[in-house]
Parts: structure tokens; C-alpha cells; sequence
């Protein structure tokens, strides 16, 4: 973690030697997210997987350092979410049972990048860089309704992610790389992260994350 906070304090102080203009840029787009789980157990492993949809909105600063080279610093918000079911029969009657997984966190990209350019009006930009990430809130909604033929019933219960209780830790460092094209002032971009912390604190389980995004943008 203190080499993320190395790399964005040698990108502050590149920007501060920079002699392009800076700009201005807002953007959301959809960002799918796998969880990755490796336990541990008797000298055997086994891997697990967990899948949400994502979606991000936020605010770019970009710094050039010459012409070509820049630096980008980016806030930006992104929620996480999933729905499940499943339920079973019995002899008089049936349980049916639905999740749904919810999670906010905030992201602080901080991407070098290259412009290449492709006419008067175009142009092609690698990017990567570190992005730092937080997670505000996270948490599984399970409702539960059953029904036999002596009656039925329902209940609702959540099980909050973060807390005092949980082995889940809040903050994440991701490695981003991606590509932007921009027209004018549109962008499109896409990219893949991919998580290098143990996102659990548990001795035999080791949770990462990974996964795509792709996005629209404007530059102010």
C-alpha cells in the first residue's frame, strides 16, 4: 500500500513541473466485478467465485506533462449489485428465498497516459496507473416467504458486510490499464482493474477482485 501512496506522490509532484493545460472531464459507465476466493483448508485449496453488475459515475483531472504525457486524478463513485434466488418444496408446501447483494464505494484512480493522435480532432490514449478504492457501504438483503397448506409467512434480514464483526476489509489498490479514444470533447473507454489486496482478514481465505469497465466521457 505505501508504494500506491509513492507512485500518486511522485505524480504530484510531476504535475507540478507540468507545462500543458490541464482539463476538466465527467464520465460514468458500467464496470462488472468478479470476487475471487481462495480458502484454505487441511493443505487443500479451493477457489470461489462471486460476480456483480457495477456501475460508476464521477470527475477526471487531467494534467499534461509535455505535449503527449499526462498525468489523470480521478473521484468517482461506484455501486455494486446482484440479485439471487433459490427455494426448495416439501411435502406440504414450499420456502422461497431472495438476495440482494448491495455496495457503494468510492474509487481514486491516478493514470498515466499517452496521447497518440489520430487528426485534428482525434486522438488514442493508453493509460495506466493505480486506483485506490473504498467501500462506503456493503450488504446482503434476504427476504424469505413460505407457504403450506397450514399457512404461510414471511421475514425479512440483513447481514451488513463492514463492521466490528466482519472480516471483510474496506479498502482496495487495483492495477488499471485501458485505452481512451476521444473525438472533440467525447471519450469512450475501456479498461480492466484488477485487485492486489487480501480483501479478507482471515488467515485461510484470501479474497481479491477483478474485472472489466467500459465508459462514456466529456471533457469540459
Amino acid at each position: 500500500m505505501k508504494k500506491a501512496f509513492v507512485f500518486i506522490a511522485v505524480a504530484v509532484a510531476m504535475l507540478a513541473t507540468g507545462t500543458a493545460k490541464a482539463q476538466l472531464g465527467v464520465h460514468f459507465g458500467y464496470a462488472p466485478v468478479t470476487e475471487t476466493n481462495l480458502t484454505t483448508s487441511n493443505n487443500n485449496t479451493s477457489t470461489t467465485t462471486f460476480g456483480m453488475d457495477g456501475v460508476f459515475a464521477g470527475v477526471t483531472y487531467n494534467y499534461g506533462l509535455n505535449q503527449d504525457l499526462g498525468v489523470t486524478f480521478g473521484l468517482q463513485g461506484r455501486y455494486n449489485f446482484k440479485t439471487s434466488t433459490d427455494g426448495f418444496g416439501f411435502v406440504v408446501g414450499s420456502t422461497n428465498s431472495t438476495y440482494k447483494y448491495t455496495q457503494f464505494l468510492i474509487d481514486i484512480p491516478v493514470l498515466f497516459n499517452y496521447s497518440i493522435q489520430l487528426g485534428s480532432n482525434a486522438k488514442l490514449t493508453p493509460f495506466v496507473g493505480p486506483t485506490i478504492s473504498y467501500a462506503l457501504t456493503g450488504n446482503t438483503h434476504e427476504s424469505t416467504s413460505t407457504n403450506s397448506i397450514i399457512g404461510g409467512g414471511s421475514s425479512e434480514k440483513d447481514y451488513p458486510w463492514y463492521g466490528d464483526n466482519s472480516h471483510n476489509s474496506r479498502l482496495d489498490l487495483s492495477a488499471t490499464l485501458g485505452v481512451e479514444f476521444q473525438y472533440a470533447a467525447f471519450r469512450v473507454f475501456a479498461g480492466y482493474h484488477m485487485g492486489l489486496l487480501d480483501l479478507d482478514t482471515r488467515d485461510n481465505v484470501k479474497t481479491t477482485t477483478s474485472g472489466i469497465f467500459v465508459g462514456l466521457g466529456y471533457a469540459l
